[in-house]
């Protein structure tokens, strides 16, 4: 808007026109009861998201271990530094999605729409859907609405309501490869370059996705001889997203620590094998299968339980019994006939990239990881469904809402997956809300403890705490500091508290952490409750109650 206004009356008479249009699409959706009803399904799974975030303290495991602790860290200090903690992947992983997840932040009063940061992210990925749809000839309007189905997805709608960062990455994975496969005029290089270096900068994973739209952008550029736009977008992808990869490299020898990376031949160590990581918590039969079956199985079985995280399964029945086999169909269509072929090159060409960008990970079968496939092929059934009988049309786009709505059926549960529904949650009195639904049974006895906090008292933790995400009050009024001497005397310990002006501590059980110190003083610390979550990581949280020096 800013750069349109720039431009004078031009630019206001474009910004009129742009109005006009949207006004006009928004009606003609009250003419077409099929995309209507798509968008409001989209809109019943972004409020039961919100309403998730709105009443739940955050409870996602990676959110409060090493998301949100980047956040408030930030907010506490006002700059953007390698946090002091003991949880690794705080300062080893790509961080541009949490300096989103800091402007979000900032913009709110408290901490209580904070999980639902990743909504916009799923808002761009609708936007990006729905041009891969029109370049195919669905009209803009239409496109939009049965886009919108990809945030009714349940491993979408239940990630909405946490601050992972898949949800965005998927977004970003679907603005990229559109924009590196759409027209190259004007600055779209630059902007196809900066997607493609957004998501390089947004996880781990993300770099061989990331290459390949930079690949597909300079194989384009050069082929419409638009190289040196080419080229200056993907340095800036690379300006943008590879910072973090080279620090690694710098500090620990490899790109994607802690995790092994494999360059060709070469091996760079790290502290666990991706295939390690993308397995835990699998159990038989899905543990002994290999890569191909873990996918074909978690395409296509209905899963135990529903959760943001599932190993396998989480894209539900609109992708299992109305994605996966439409475009089975439409692929054997193509085979056999030109024509189909040539009104699905728009849209076929960017979806079959980014799928086969988005499988090329041993974790591949976990929903989360790949939510970007099922964004392309919306916009392929939208395209294919074109070239169909208006009565075919009509019955498959019922049958997709349905399916969608189905989705949501059975998933939403998952919200607070084996504790009380949303509804029932939202039954209760303001009070017994917070503590309703969270981490452990012991929420409302942190509640308490960072109740004790004053304006600028700080909340301890020692090297053997893995959650610092829950030591920090919503409202921001208190901070959090990190204990780095490991097994400290006495003295230390109080020194410490007393320099960071610490009133409470969450110290760990056992040799390596500093629980029983504290408990050998009680004229120095008061233990307030023991904290058995998880179970292999036990702590106490102690109140410091002799003077502050």
């Amino acid at each position: 808007l800013a750069a349109r206004l720039l431009g004078g009356r031009a630019a206001w008479q474009r910004v009129r026109d742009d109005a006009r249009a949207g006004a006009s699409a928004a009606a003609s959706l009250r003419r077409d009861p099929a995309a209507l009803a798509a968008l409001l399904t989209a809109a019943l799974a972004v409020g039961l998201a919100a309403l998730s975030t709105w009443m739940l303290e955050p409870w996602a495991w990676d959110a409060v271990g090493y998301h949100l602790p980047i956040v408030h860290d930030a907010l506490q200090t006002g700059t953007l530094r390698e946090v002091p903690t003991s949880v690794i992947y705080v300062n080893c992983y790509p961080r541009l999605i949490d300096v989103f997840f800091i402007a979000w932040r900032l913009s709110l009063e408290t901490d209580a729409w904070i999980e639902l940061g990743q909504l916009p992210f799923g808002i761009g990925a609708v936007v990006a859907i729905a041009t891969l749809a029109a370049r195919a000839g669905v009209p803009a309007p239409r496109a939009v609405a049965f886009a919108s189905l990809w945030l009714a997805v349940p491993t979408v709608m239940l990630e909405l309501a946490t601050n992972y960062v898949d949800v965005a990455v998927g977004a970003l994975t679907l603005m990229a490869f559109t924009l590196a496969t759409g027209p190259l005029r004007h600055g779209a290089p630059l902007v196809a370059g900066l997607a493609a270096g957004l998501l390089l900068g947004s996880k781990p994973s993300a770099p061989p996705i990331a290459g390949l739209v930079m690949a597909v952008l300079a194989v384009r550029a050069i082929a419409s001889r638009a190289l040196p736009g080419g080229a200056l977008g993907i340095a800036l992808g690379l300006g943008v997203g590879v910072w973090k990869y080279l620090e690694n490299i710098v500090r620990w020898g490899n790109p994607i620590w802690p995790a092994h990376a494999r360059i060709g031949p070469i091996t760079l160590p790290g502290k666990v094998f991706m295939g390690e990581l993308a397995s835990s918590g699998l159990r038989e039969p899905y543990r002994s299968m290999g890569w191909a079956r873990r996918i074909l199985a978690s395409w296509t079985l209905w899963p135990e339980a529903w959760v943001y995280d599932m190993r396998i399964g989480g894209f539900g029945p609109l992708f299992t019994f109305g994605l996966l086999p439409l475009v089975v169909v439409v692929l054997a269509a193509a085979v056999r006939s030109p024509g189909v072929r040539d009104r699905l090159r728009p849209v076929a060409l960017p979806a079959a990239l980014l799928t086969a960008a988005a499988l090329a990970s041993p974790g591949a079968f976990w929903a989360r990881y790949t939510c970007a496939v099922p964004g392309a092929w919306l916009a392929v059934s939208m395209a294919a469904a074109l070239g169909s009988p208006r009565w075919a049309r009509r019955l498959g786009e019922g049958l997709f809402v349905g399916l969608a709505l189905l989705g949501i059926a059975v998933c939403w549960r998952g919200f607070t997956t084996g504790g009380p529904s949303l509804l029932e949650i939202a039954a209760m009195p303001q009070e017994a809300r917070a503590t309703a639904y969270a981490l452990d049974d012991q929420e409302a006895d942190w509640q308490a403890a960072r109740g004790r906090l004053r304006p600028g008292e700080a909340f301890g933790y020692d090297w053997s705490y893995g959650l610092p995400g829950r030591l920090w009050n919503p409202d921001g009024r208190s901070r959090v500091v990190f204990l780095r001497t490991p097994a400290p005397p006495l003295d230390a310990l109080l020194a410490w508290s007393s320099r960071e002006r610490v009133r409470l501590m969450a110290l760990g059980e056992g040799p390596t952490g500093d629980a029983d110190l504290a408990r050998a003083h009680p004229e120095h610390f008061r233990e307030l409750f023991r904290s058995h979550y998880p179970e292999w990581q036990p702590c106490a949280v102690f109140e410091r109650i002799s003077p502050m020096r």
